[in-house]
């Protein structure tokens, strides 16, 4: 691809390769020039499939976890003190 791809071309690239595999994207079905601006674009690949709409998010159920472990944390240290 071109430099010049953008998201929504990289989109349309996991959308199509899911169509034509009838399976979820691998990165071994890309460049590796397309993974790193995939990831650029999205961060993990699990995200890049998320945002294509490929496989079910997860990422408020991730940010709610991390909220709790954070709170825990902070309890933690208060009362170590």
């Amino acid at each position: 691809m071109s430099e010049k791809t953008t998201r929504e071309e990289y989109l349309e690239m996991l959308r199509n390769v899911a169509e034509r595999e009838k399976r979820l994207p691998k990165k071994s079905d890309f460049s590796v020039d397309d993974v790193n601006r995939i990831k650029g674009f999205f961060g993990p690949w699990p995200w890049a499939l998320e945002e294509a709409g490929l496989k079910e998010s997860h990422r408020e159920e991730r940010r709610q976890r991390n909220y709790e472990k954070r709170q825990r944390a902070k309890e933690r240290r208060r009362n170590s003190e």
